[in-house]
């Protein structure tokens, strides 16, 4: 609680020193009891009744008033946020070739290393509805653009390989993705595309569904992971009863252009992530350009306290006016 006048609560002190005053010059009185009788009178009977007692009630009733005067308050704040909607599609690439080792010192696959970081970027963002497809030689939405978090946060980690048609359809899933988000009213509206190869599968050219994504003025932040030619591929190989880890090496081939091409052709960007660090910086970087605008406006209500010193105020000049004409009423000489 605070006070919006506290400079009124100076004005009790001239009102205390004239009540002191007051108290001080005033001789002894004869007091008349109530009710009014002649056998009641009696010489000097303020001994029964203290002299103080009027003085206390107009020194309490002072000081509630300058209290009034002093204007108590308590407030409340109220903050509304106006954020700009910016809708997010991440289409992760779930193909056989996102099971390479090669992206991470702590024997996790590429598949693993972009969930992980997918999530992180999810967990970062908190006015934005994101969904999430899987593709591979199709694409399926595991979650559409939402705000529940939790939710989306699950739809990740069902993302696995082996689970669709194999192949790197990329045309499908930018379409898929379009198809998302065309009907939404966000101010901004953009797709992160995932993937460590080249466009070998699916009904739509990858260019084609770029030029249906700028279209719909959605932009394509496409990121190439992993690294290029001879790389390792882990098997998993039951050996005399034990299954065991082996690898054998194949070749690992992306095509960056046409991922740079789509990404320009939409206001995108294009990235290159070679290992789980590059790729958690190109997160950051996305979720820095991306990043939506709030605007907050504060309200402050504030809550009148006078009620209650008034009252109590007027109740003790109330009380202390009946005192002066009942119990002590000063008779004259």
């Amino acid at each position: 609680m605070t006070l919006k006048y506290p400079f009124f609560l100076l004005l009790f002190l001239p009102a205390l020193f004239f009540l002191l005053l007051s108290l001080r010059t005033r001789a002894k009185p004869k007091v008349l009891w109530f009710p009014v009788s002649q056998r009641n009178w009696k010489l000097g009977t303020h001994n029964l009744w203290p002299i103080w007692i009027p003085f206390l009630l107009k020194a309490i009733a002072f000081a509630a008033l300058a209290l009034v005067l002093a204007r108590p308050q308590s407030s409340s704040s109220q903050t509304r946020r106006l954020a700009e909607g910016i809708d997010v599609m991440i289409a992760l690439d779930v193909s056989q070739s996102m099971q390479i080792e090669d992206v991470s010192e702590l024997d996790k696959n590429r598949l693993d290393v972009a969930k992980e970081t997918v999530k992180k970027f999810i967990a970062g963002r908190t006015d934005d509805r994101i969904g999430f497809l899987a593709f591979s030689g199709e694409g399926i939405t595991l979650c559409p653009p939402t705000l529940d978090y939790e939710f989306l946060l699950s739809s990740v980690d069902l993302a696995r390989m082996n689970q669709l048609r194999d192949g790197t359809a990329i045309g499908d899933a930018i379409a898929t993705a379009v198809n998302r988000l065309k009907e939404s009213q966000a101010k901004t509206r953009i797709i992160i595309l995932v993937t460590d190869g080249d466009n070998n599968m699916g009904a739509i050219a990858p260019l084609t569904a770029g030029d249906i994504a700028a279209g719909y003025g959605i932009k394509v932040y496409a990121i190439a992971l992993g690294t290029e030619g001879i790389v390792n591929v882990p098997d998993m190989v039951n050996v005399f009863g034990v299954t065991r880890k082996v690898y054998r090496q194949t070749t690992s081939s992306i095509n960056p252009t046409l991922l740079m091409k789509i990404s320009e052709e939409t206001g995108g960007k294009f990235f290159r992530a070679t290992d789980d660090d590059s790729l958690e910086r190109v997160f950051s970087e996305i979720d820095k350009l991306e990043r939506n605008k709030v605007e907050t406006k504060d309200r402050v209500l504030w809550n009148e306290h006078y009620q209650p010193f008034l009252w109590l105020a007027l109740l003790f000049l109330l009380l202390d006016l009946i005192l002066s004409r009942t119990i002590f009423r000063v008779l004259p000489d």
